[in-house]
């Protein structure tokens, strides 16, 4: 057992010191990426320090070590690499603080719902669902109509896994908006609650006037039928 421990040790340091000196950058990042895959948590203070790296794909890997390994010691800098960091590092914290999932995360995951770039606005939107974050939903739903159909999409499936009255209460109101697009989707997300009060919202869509909406309220009917039995 003993011999163990010190082999496990001995890799340890070597995937350390890779992380620290290597001079190639993608020696660097699968050393942050092979730490987090480890899961020693004895490793979270070094992937922060490694936070810092000149390379954006170090950056990224140590990130995504992080929230693979789930300390919460690791929020406060990945919530500044949130505000602070380019996109892509942007991104991949919205990812980790999913991950680690610690309610001191969620005031800048909420704030990185406005971010100007669409993969971190649809990132934070699909973290904040699977948190099953409720004050999430006005801002989830005022981005139903984002520039980005990337965004609208993670904010329908953000909206239908948190689920809540408000969410439904809004989602009603928007089957009968001027905008289709914004009723194709509320249709969507309707079905991805799991309720059997919607069904009959979605049936009411099948006279939309617009094709696109009628074609999406049958899928939706479709997805909600997998659920329960309509008689």
């Amino acid at each position: 057992m003993e011999r163990s421990t010190n082999y496990r040790q001995m890799v340890l340091d070597t995937i350390a010191h890779a992380l620290t000196n290597d001079t190639n950058p993608e020696v660097r990042a699968k050393a942050a990426e092979s730490l987090g895959k480890l899961g020693d948590q004895a490793v979270t203070s070094l992937l922060l320090t490694a936070l810092a790296d000149s390379n954006v794909a170090v950056q990224c890997s140590a990130i995504q070590a992080l929230g693979h390994l789930g300390h919460e010691s690791a929020v406060p800098q990945l919530l500044q690499v949130l505000e602070n960091g380019a996109a892509t590092t942007r991104q991949a914290a919205a990812a980790a603080l999913g991950h680690i999932g610690s309610e001191s995360a969620i005031p800048g995951l909420l704030d990185a719902l406005n971010d100007q770039a669409p993969s971190v606005r649809g990132t934070a939107a699909s973290v904040l669902g699977a948190m099953g974050v409720e004050v999430a939903i006005p801002a989830l739903l005022d981005m139903l109509t984002d520039s980005d159909p990337t965004v609208e999409a993670h904010s329908v499936e953000a909206i239908g896994a948190i689920g809540s009255q408000l969410a439904i209460d809004t989602l009603v109101e928007l089957v009968a908006d001027p905008n289709p697009n914004l009723r194709q989707n509320a249709a969507i997300a309707l079905s991805k609650l799991g309720r059997k009060d919607t069904i009959p919202m979605l049936v009411r869509l099948l006279q939309d006037p617009d094709a696109a909406v009628r074609e999406t309220a049958v899928e939706a009917l479709g997805t909600a039928a997998q659920d329960y039995s309509v008689a």
